[in-house]
């Protein structure tokens, strides 16, 4: 199982400590935490235990986080990506997968997580790497149900579930944070995606 996930802009590679005070500094972010963490300041001891999470997640459920850094631009003839990280790229954003229990008590649900640096917001990476997520999630893993938790105050995140087929959850109704539930299945997933492949 290969972990490293790339798209046509991105490289995501497992969360390690290494990446700590980068990250410290993307969720301390005034725009990025507002939305991520209720607007509340995350310390550097909550960011380690963030990232042990992540490395556990991963060795027993076989996901995490990701850390999104740009792709190595080819200079070869048919411009394909390199497929590495630029050297020396910093992150600009996380995207990933977390288990928690449901709305309303309806068991634990696999939920994806986002988030990019603000100078980034409104090109289309956080669902570009979203995709990839769920590309592994539902391709590589077998997940069978992934949803979102969607802060309604923050309309681009709701359009990217929708971007990426997730549907309005009718059990998940929006909580005393305003929050809305979003979810997408396996075989939606995996067919819609078929579909895609199969256009000429």
């Amino acid at each position: 199982m290969n972990e490293v996930l790339r798209t046509v802009r991105l490289v995501l590679h497992p969360v390690t400590m290494s990446d700590h005070g980068a990250l410290l500094t993307h969720w301390t972010g005034p725009l990025v935490r507002r939305h991520l963490f209720a607007d509340r300041m995350i310390s550097a001891v909550q960011v380690s235990e963030i990232i042990d999470a992540s490395e556990r997640d991963f060795a027993t459920e076989g996901y995490g986080l990701w850390a999104l850094r740009p792709a190595r631009r080819a200079t070869g003839i048919d411009g394909a990506g390199s497929g590495g990280a630029a050297p020396g790229e910093p992150l600009i954003g996380v995207a990933g997968l977390s288990h928690h229990d449901g709305p309303l008590g309806h068991g634990v649900d696999v939920e994806i997580l986002y988030s990019l640096e603000p100078d980034r917001w409104g090109q289309g990476l956080a669902a570009e790497a979203s995709r990839a997520v769920l590309d592994y999630a539902f391709g590589e893993i077998g997940v069978h149900r992934v949803t979102a938790e969607i802060d309604m105050a923050n309309p681009a995140s709701a359009e990217i579930a929708l971007q990426l087929g997730m549907r309005r959850r009718p059990d998940g109704p929006g909580g005393p944070d305003g929050a809305a539930y979003y979810a997408a299945d396996r075989s939606r997933w995996i067919g819609s995606r078929r579909i895609v492949d199969a256009v000429p």
